[in-house]
């Protein structure tokens, strides 16, 4: 008997024909278009940055406070670590990975290493409980998540789990540290040796690059540098990334054979858009995971008949919400009135 509630199903999963010379046309990659992404994403969340920090030398502590909270909502979306794990982003394979590697030192907190171990099953099994423990679904998550976490400014908490689960780390291999969780257990012993040991290297190096960042900053008679560079993890107004982000598979319909069913795709305003890496058109991303998301809204109108339209984000969630009530098992007094009378 396996040591792990996992195993591979098989899922003869369902495509839409699409002319070949279509695919061909938007899997092709590009340096430029990969590169602008990369320095352009950097240069948002440098911009914000510098704003909180020059409020914090001319001392205007209300718009440090709004400068802070823009700054972490923006460092909230990371999909750079999804799209750069799928080794589409660029044409040249070594570009790929050194801004990997640079994103992974800006979102220390996380582990592109141990991330694409596990999303490796998550595209294969999209939602098949048996298989894949990256989404798991059914879930509930009504409007009230996004409440929650407007509200939750300052997280200091994850900052103490954090270090200690890095500190933890660096001494307790990873089969015999109890803070992983079974499904990051499983992903981890059934990964090549190599990804075992590269996922150990990226965690410290990047925990190592923060610490020494940390002394840097504070020698050098700065240490605010710390809560702009490394700390924008655990503040600010997180709920917009939340808003888009969970849009992906929520609601959606887990063990089927068609990503149409299981993936969502929404609409977005360009600025969103790009924060997000694209990744609005997630059942294209799913149903052809090759194509690189500058390519992901070209395809969609090519292609557009064969998939259902967009939602809005309002939409979306409003779908969303429904479901978790019935989960539940909570009634949903609009849902009551829209019923027709017996």
């Amino acid at each position: 008997m396996s040591r792990f509630p996992y195993e591979p199903v098989a899922v003869d999963w369902q495509r839409p024909p699409i002319d070949r010379d279509i695919l061909k046309r938007c899997t092709q990659r590009s340096d430029w278009k990969g590169a602008f992404h990369c320095l352009g994403t950097l240069a948002i969340l440098g911009t914000s940055g510098t704003v909180a920090y020059v409020m914090f030398s001319l001392q205007q502590w209300w718009g440090l406070a709004l400068a802070l909270y823009v700054h972490g909502g923006l460092y909230a979306f990371q999909p750079q670590t999804h799209e750069l794990s799928h080794g589409t982003v660029f044409r040249t394979k070594w570009l790929n990975t050194l801004f990997k590697r640079v994103f992974g030192f800006v979102f220390w907190t996380g582990n592109f290493v141990l991330y694409r171990m596990s999303h490796e099953y998550h595209h294969r099994y999209t939602l098949h409980r048996k298989s894949e423990g990256e989404e798991v679904h059914p879930r509930p998550e009504p409007l009230e998540t996004l409440l929650q976490s407007a509200v939750r400014v300052v997280d200091p908490t994850g900052l103490l789990l954090t270090l200690y689960d890095k500190t933890y780390a660096l001494f307790v291999p990873f089969e015999r540290n109890t803070r992983r969780s079974t499904w990051q257990r499983y992903v981890y012993v059934n990964s090549p040796r190599g990804m075992q040991r590269d996922l150990y290297w990226t965690s410290l190096s990047q925990f190592l690059f923060h610490v020494g960042f940390g002394v840097f900053a504070v020698a050098a008679g700065h240490p605010f540098l710390i809560v702009i560079v490394s700390l924008p993890g655990f503040y600010g107004g997180k709920w917009y990334a939340q808003w888009v982000h969970d849009t992906m598979h929520v609601g959606r319909e887990p063990e089927t054979d068609d990503f149409r069913r299981c993936c969502r795709s929404v609409r977005l305003d360009p600025l969103t858009s790009f924060l997000y890496w694209h990744m609005e058109y997630h059942a294209e991303h799913h149903t052809y995971a090759a194509i690189p998301c500058y390519n992901l809204k070209r395809f969609h109108e090519l292609t557009r008949e064969h998939w259902d339209p967009p939602q809005t984000l309002f939409e979306a969630w409003r779908e969303m919400h429904r479901h978790s009530l019935k989960l539940l098992h909570v009634e949903d007094a609009v849902m009551s009135a829209d019923a027709p009378a017996a």
